[in-house]
């Protein structure tokens, strides 16, 4: 059997058995985690047989199912697989006596098990029949945690079922171009066709992709989706699942397309195919972020921040530059790691107090240090600040855009990091920092089991701070693999050829300025701990009786400056868009009449219009 077949069939068994156990929690969660760390073995040893093709007889259309091990497929499945099992660690305990929780590994199998299908496909139609598994499998998880969870999960099947019939469109057409669903026949078809063809096609998929990915103005689905499913859940939706739509235009963009062939798609001068993405990019980077900051409850707003930390990685890919390409392909991966420890962190938090309302936490650092202390790790990574491995990252895009003479692009990814850190400090205080409330005077860390994945983030996170050089090796290799020029890298970043990054010697100068503020503090006056009570507020004590928390509606000032700008330029934007969808949609409504004579009126003309279309394109 080859290694594709087992992390499959492991996937498809773990289905099985937790269908079969579903009237024991303890089995399947048991059961889980010895597949799911099987799933990590083999997934690891996938290295040695990248370049390996493997075909099995199952028939789809007319063709076998088949597979490819490849660079870029290896890196996500490590991602998938070990972000997975440290997951299924985490729940042993958090998902214990939760309501709703019958199908909990079920669908998390089932999910793990579309997206290896989607990332190691090696033609078109078995990509698109596992992206359907997938999507259906993150309907499934959408739907269970709350009471708000099937809305939210319905208006994601919205927009997951627009993506699969846009990309059903490329599919369709592709066979119809190339008479193979083979991505190895596509991309040696692609340079035969004409340039409007190449242009309609190449955004056929991006746009797919796209929605899967919430590039905005196709991200409405997520906040509410990711937020009100369990927060677990979220951890996995946020930190892998959404990535898979920049797995895909990583794959459509270099490795079936071509750079060369994609940066003939020009406008005008650089107003180029990438041009267009990188506007995109930048507006995904800068609108949910500033967002993020209207949010009082600790899951949405970290689900917001999934939206724009996506931003970062397409822009990176849209730049074009090896440097940059590296950065895009770097930050997924940084990204997953603080992403899911800040989720982490957060359901430690709730697991604990019951709640994710920002305004009514505060004060728990002595009681959950290590809960802070994961956070701490996970909002400097979210940041992009030193020591963290995201400051490596983003120093890439950033340098990349600037070379590459994107300016605009590049002050857009820079005011995306300060809305990002004004709202990581308001997570992290109106959590931790502040006045502990009374009724949390007995509140305790969490138990082992939900510290160690914790733990293992932090050391990922801080280790690839240190020593990036472990990422650059492989994804130096993915560059190539795509014909793509591979950043220079050494242990500790890139090396002067490259861009002269060496972060050991960033993270030395950091930790001494952190030394020498450290001294300075100990050497100024001494502290006094006062109770919760012993303040005073407009001129009045506080007592019991009256209701006040200084965390209460954080950023207010900045809320009311910024509010009538986003009324004006937002809502009314959104507000004109959804008048137009329902003026379209009333419109359409009118088309069926429930006469076959029209139908068939309808379908005849659609068919002359496509022949002439596609006349013209070909």
């Amino acid at each position: 059997m080859s290694i594709v077949s087992n992390l499959l069939l492991i996937t498809l068994a773990g289905v099985v058995l937790n269908v079969l156990f579903y009237k024991s929690k303890t089995v399947q969660k048991y059961l889980s985690l010895l597949l799911f760390t099987a799933l990590a073995y083999f997934s690891f040893t996938m290295y040695g047989q990248v370049g390996l093709h493997f075909d099995f007889p199952f028939l789809i259309a007319g063709q076998s199912i088949g597979f490819t091990i490849t660079y870029l497929n290896y890196y996500f499945t490590i991602m998938i697989t070990g972000i997975t099992l440290l997951l299924v660690i985490f729940s042993l305990k958090y998902m214990e006596g939760k309501e709703g929780s019958t199908h909990y590994y079920t669908v998390l199998f089932l999910k793990t098990f579309g997206m290896l299908g989607v990332v190691l496909s090696s033609d078109i139609i078995t990509f698109f029949v596992f992206w359907e598994i997938m999507s259906w499998s993150t309907f499934a998880l959408m739907s269970t945690g709350g009471n708000e969870a099937p809305k939210s999960a319905f208006k994601y099947f919205v927009f997951a079922i627009t993506a699969s019939m846009i990309l059903m469109v490329g599919v369709v057409l592709s066979y119809s171009l190339f008479g193979s669903f083979d991505f190895n026949i596509i991309r040696s078809g692609i340079p035969s066709l004409t340039l409007p063809m190449t242009g309609f096609l190449l955004t056929i998929f991006i746009t797919a992709f796209a929605i899967e990915s919430a590039v905005f103005p196709v991200h409405s689905w997520l906040p509410n989706g990711y937020s009100n499913t369990f927060t677990t859940f979220t951890a996995y939706l946020s930190g892998i699942s959404t990535r898979i739509g920049i797995y895909g235009i990583i794959l459509f963009l270099f490795g079936i397309f071509g750079m060369e062939t994609v940066d003939k798609l020009s406008i005008i001068g650089k107003i180029n195919f990438r041009y267009v993405l990188g506007v995109f990019a930048a507006i995904t980077m800068v609108v949910p972020t500033f967002t993020a900051l209207y949010q009082h409850d600790a899951k949405k707003l970290i689900a917001w921040h999934s939206i724009g930390q996506g931003g970062y990685m397409l822009i990176g890919l849209a730049s074009g530059s090896a440097l940059g390409i590296a950065g895009g392909m770097l930050h997924i991966l940084n990204y997953l790691t603080y992403q899911v420890l800040i989720v982490f962190a957060i359901a430690s938090v709730q697991y604990r107090t019951g709640t994710t309302n920002l305004n009514k936490l505060g004060g728990l650092i002595k009681k959950m240090p290590v809960s802070f202390l994961a956070l701490l790790f996970g909002i400097i990574g979210l940041a992009g600040l030193p020591p963290m491995n995201v400051f490596v990252s983003k120093w890439f895009i950033y340098r990349a855009l600037i070379l590459e003479g994107y300016p605009f692009l590049a002050i857009a990814a820079v005011i995306g990091t300060l809305g990002t850190i004004l709202s990581v400090y308001k997570l992290i205080h109106n959590m931790f920092l502040g006045q502990l409330p009374e009724r949390y005077n007995d509140i305790k860390e969490v138990g082992f089991s939900m510290q160690l994945p914790m733990w293992i983030l932090m050391i990922v996170v801080f280790g690839l701070g240190v020593f990036p050089g472990f990422a650059m090796g492989l994804i130096a290799k993915i560059q190539v693999s795509l014909g793509l020029a591979a950043v220079p890298y050494s242990l500790h970043g890139v090396t002067a050829e490259g861009g002269q990054l060496n972060m050991l010697v960033v993270n030395v100068l950091f930790v001494s300025g952190m030394f020498v503020t450290w001294i300075i503090y100990l050497l100024g006056s001494r502290r006094k701990h006062v109770g919760q009570y012993n303040n005073y507020a407009g001129g009045h004590f506080l007592n019991k009786d009256v209701a006040y928390n200084f965390n209460y509606e954080f950023y207010a000032a900045m809320e009311h400056v910024i509010d009538p700008y986003r009324k004006k330029i937002i809502e009314r934007t959104e507000r004109g868009i959804v008048g137009l969808t329902d003026a379209v949609s009333e419109y359409v409504r009118r088309i069926y009449t429930g006469m076959i004579n029209t139908y068939a009126i309808y379908v005849l003309t659609a068919f002359v219009i496509t022949i002439i279309l596609l006349k013209e394109l070909i």
